[in-house]
């Protein structure tokens, strides 16, 4: 019996889905390979929406591949792929896919912003991922739509650091915690970790803005309770960098030697989970932050 789109596409979603959870450059290669042998069932004329979906997911696993290996041309390809898929798509008839082909087409977006340093693409993505959210329906979509806001808190978290006013980060604050509202520890702690890790990293950046120490205790306190979830590998060397900033932020600020030391410990403690391709890159800036915690401590006395 001849395959079907539906018997490919699934079959292609969960290469991708185990490819990705390896961090398998080739797994990923070989779910490309099955997502376009899936397309070639779904004809652009005569089935415009599976087309569109194959197509999105095609984006999604190109946009992967770029991340992994830095391409600029691949997470451009991903971008140009997703508005290829968008092209058939309207929110008043296909709501969901087409709100997952925006939210794809932000995440490409915002890997050519990290890919290049170019902010007008995170911008652009920024745009992309407020358009997603206008198509999930939070009781309908909960997780997609809490997913959602917490990439748009990322990429405004992102935008806000190179912004001199503050409103970027505190909606970026704001975007993470509502997206808290429906990721819970005990039922999706991987979301949840991820979500606090990187609140941690936005009340930080406002808190120094705004010379808050209520903000910075904030940071602390939402790393920490990442790091209840985060035992291992770079998702716990991130927790705790993004923990060890804020304690440093705080101890140089109140001139309080508890804190550079709590800081310099959680510095010490990251560099031992760093793992993968960049992690010597993470170690270098780990011990620059290390470094520079040390010197405040010294100056104190």
């Amino acid at each position: 019996m001849a395959e079907t789109h539906a018997t490919r596409f699934a079959a292609a979603e969960a290469s991708f889905q185990a490819a990705e959870a390896q961090a398998s450059a080739t797994g990923l290669e070989g779910a490309l390979a099955q997502y376009r042998a899936a397309l070639a069932l779904a004809p652009r004329d005569s089935a415009p929406v599976d087309w569109a979906i194959t197509t999105t997911a095609i984006g999604r696993c190109l946009r992967v591949l770029a991340v992994q290996c830095q391409d600029e041309a691949m997470a451009v390809k991903a971008a140009n792929t997703c508005h290829a898929a968008l092209e058939e798509l309207t929110r008043a008839r296909n709501r969901l896919p087409w709100a997952r082909a925006q939210a794809q087409l932000a995440a490409a977006l915002a890997a050519v912003g990290q890919i290049t340093a170019d902010d007008s693409a995170v911008a652009a993505a920024e745009m992309a991922a407020r358009d997603a959210l206008t198509g999930f329906i939070r009781e309908i979509e909960p997780l997609e739509w809490a997913r959602a806001q917490r990439n748009l808190g990322a990429l405004l978290a992102v935008l806000g650091e190179h912004e001199a006013e503050t409103e970027m980060l505190g909606d970026s604050v704001l975007a993470y915690r509502v997206a808290l509202e429906v990721f819970e520890e005990a039922t999706d702690p991987a979301n949840w970790a991820m979500t606090q890790s990187n609140l941690a990293h936005a009340l930080r950046l406002l808190g120094e803005r705004w010379d808050d120490a209520s903000l910075l205790r904030d940071a602390i306190d939402a790393a920490g309770a990442a790091l209840r979830v985060y035992t291992e590998g770079n998702d716990r060397a991130m927790a705790l960098t993004n923990r060890a900033n804020a304690h440093t932020a705080l101890g140089t600020r109140a001139r309080d030697n508890t804190e550079l030391h709590a800081a310099i410990a959680d510095y010490q403690d990251a560099l031992t989970y760093f793992t993968g391709p960049d992690a010597e890159q993470h170690r270098a800036i780990g011990r620059h932050n290390l470094g520079l915690a040390e010197r405040r401590l010294r100056t104190l006395g």
